[in-house]
Order: C-alpha cells, then sequence, then structure tokens
C-alpha cells in the first residue's frame, strides 16, 4: 500500500468504535502521506450501548450484560465493562445468574448485547431482583 494516495477504511458494524478508531490512527501513522478515509459504520444501537455503559460504570458496582456468548457486540460490552473498572458478568439467561456474585454490591448495571431479546433481559432483570 506504500505510495498510495488515498486508502479507504471500512469496518464490521459491531466492532466498538474506539478500537476502529485506534486502526485508523495505525493506519494513518503508518502511512502519513495517504488520504486515509474513515466513514463511521458501526451500527448505531452498539455505539448508543457502549456510550451507555460509560454512563452506567459510573453509576454502579457490579456490571451483568445479558447476551449470549457467540454474541461480539455482548463481549465487547463485558470488555468494556472491566476496562472501565467493574466487575462484569456476561450471561445468556437468568438461569447463569450467581447470587454470590453480588455479596456486598450496593447498586447492579444491567445492559444487553443488540441482538438479546427483550423478554431474555426481562427474565434476567427480574431474577437479579430477587437477590438479597
Amino acid at each position: 500500500m506504500e505510495g498510495k494516495p488515498r486508502l479507504g477504511v471500512v469496518a464490521q458494524t459491531t466492532q466498538p468504535l474506539d478500537t476502529v478508531l485506534e486502526l485508523v490512527a495505525s493506519i494513518r501513522r503508518r502511512f502519513p502521506r495517504s488520504d486515509v478515509r474513515f466513514i463511521d459504520t458501526v451500527c448505531q444501537p452498539t455505539k448508543e450501548r457502549q456510550q451507555a455503559l460509560h454512563q452506567l460504570a459510573g453509576e454502579c458496582d457490579v456490571v451483568v450484560i445479558v447476551g449470549g456468548p457467540e454474541s461480539n457486540n455482548s463481549r465487547k460490552l463485558t470488555e468494556l465493562a472491566r476496562r472501565l473498572g467493574r466487575q462484569a458478568y456476561q450471561v445468556a439467561n437468568a438461569s447463569e445468574l450467581r447470587p454470590e456474585w453480588f455479596t456486598g454490591t450496593r447498586v447492579v448495571g444491567l445492559t444487553a448485547g443488540t441482538s438479546t431479546p427483550d423478554h431474555v433481559i426481562q427474565e434476567v432483570q427480574a431474577r437479579l431482583q430477587t437477590f438479597p
């Protein structure tokens, strides 16, 4: 790619925006004479959940992320919560919750991957509310 005057960057739509921006910055450093263009293709619901998690992490002790292990954006939300300094647990459904995760916890935050059905999120929320 050396000597190419223009480069374009397209990213998988569920990647966290900060990861994509780091990649673009790296490409720009590697090819300083090239015009590197980036069009934000990160899906809007994914971005909104990541932004909301930044706020949520400041208001809770533990974060529960609802989403199956195959869900990339659920895994990325779990990683982000941990990077933000919160204990985080990713569960596919309410039966995976463990009461011992919340011992000594005052506030539990709840979020979910974009493909998680609402009824699964509601079931997790209902089970969380049964814990002391």
